[in-house]
This record gives C-alpha cells, structure tokens and sequence, in this order.
C-alpha cells in the first residue's frame, strides 16, 4: 500500500483585539486601528492541519484593509486599554 503525506508551513493567528491609535499601513496606506493577534508558526500536514510549532508566540498588527501582517512594538501592546483581551 503506497502512502504518502504533504507537509508544509503556515502562520495561524488568534486574537481580535484593536491598537488604541490609528496606524499607517506600509503596504496599502491606509490609515486606520489594525487589528492585534497573536500568531504561531506550524508545520502542517496537507498544508491545513497543525502539527508542530515551529516558532514562538508572536504579536501582530494586522492591517485591516488588505490583512498585511506586522510585528507589534511593545509599547504598543503597552498602550492597549483593556489589556485582558489581548493576552
């Protein structure tokens, strides 16, 4: 019986928190709140289905016009009200 598996990576993120100042997005240019998640790298079987982290816990500003990702700076994060959502 012949199988085989197809592996890959993917970032998946959580989280839905916003950044209490409006930013610029370096990709698109809108300015707006983006979105705050967090993110993890995974190995994946089929390209779909987490199997092992490959990296840490991440921050991310996610633009909320064309969804481009970036690292969120910690004071940021610091800034956020409502701290509680966002951990």
């Amino acid at each position: 019986m012949n199988c085989f598996f197809i592996i890959g990576t993917h970032f998946f993120t959580w989280g839905s928190g916003e950044t209490p100042q409006q930013m610029r997005c370096g990709r698109c240019g809108t300015v707006a709140n983006f979105k705050l998640k967090k993110g993890m790298s995974f190995i994946t079987l089929f390209f779909v289905i987490p199997v092992i982290p490959i990296s840490g816990i991440k921050n991310i500003a996610q633009c909320p016009s064309c969804r481009a990702r970036y690292q969120a700076p910690p004071e940021l994060l610091a800034q956020q009200s409502g701290g509680s959502q966002f951990r």
